[in-house]
């Protein structure tokens, strides 16, 4: 999918590819080919193996971002999955020839544990929590800085500022 594609087809649906800004998204696009839970990865370039969770949204993909959906949701958590994908794949990325790659093949040979669902929820439910303090942490950042150099500019300037004396 071309950039020239995504202009002359521009719409609400995201279209992930290979990158890493965005979640992922390349582009939006006027048609969508999935409308499920699901997981994404990049499958090529300096980023592959980074991995993707996708709920509630109609997307599309490009031929370098790879697709998974969990077919047997009573005994495999999809964001579970995510999580643990999220840990596993890099070690799987292949470096040869100067250009990462972790094709579908690679991604098949994963091996992942798999306990019984309801510590699968437990797990999702914890690192969702976290997931949020550090989004949440990560958003008020650069706020919390610009307070503190504003702060930090007046009382400078305040103990800086000397009263003339009177000669």
């Amino acid at each position: 999918m071309s950039k020239d594609y995504l202009r002359d087809h521009a719409g609400p649906y995201p279209v992930y590819s290979s990158q890493t800004a965005n979640e992922g998204v390349f582009g939006f696009i006027d048609t969508y080919d999935y409308d499920f839970e699901s997981i994404t990865w990049t499958t090529d370039g300096a980023n592959a193996g980074s991995v993707f969770y996708h709920r509630g949204k109609k997307f599309s993909i490009t031929n370098v971002c790879g697709l998974l959906q969990v077919q047997d949701s009573s005994q495999v958590n999809a964001k579970y999955l995510y999580y643990i994908l999220g840990q596993l794949t890099r070690r799987h990325v292949s470096e040869g020839m100067g250009n990462p790659k972790l094709m579908s093949n690679a991604m098949s040979r994963i091996q992942i544990p798999i306990p019984p669902l309801e510590d699968q929820q437990r797990i999702v439910a914890i690192l969702d929590k976290f997931d949020a303090l550090v989004n949440d942490l990560s958003s008020g950042l650069p706020a919390e800085l610009v307070a503190r150099r504003r702060q930090y500019e007046y009382y400078r300037d305040k103990l800086l500022t000397f009263k003339e004396a009177a000669a």
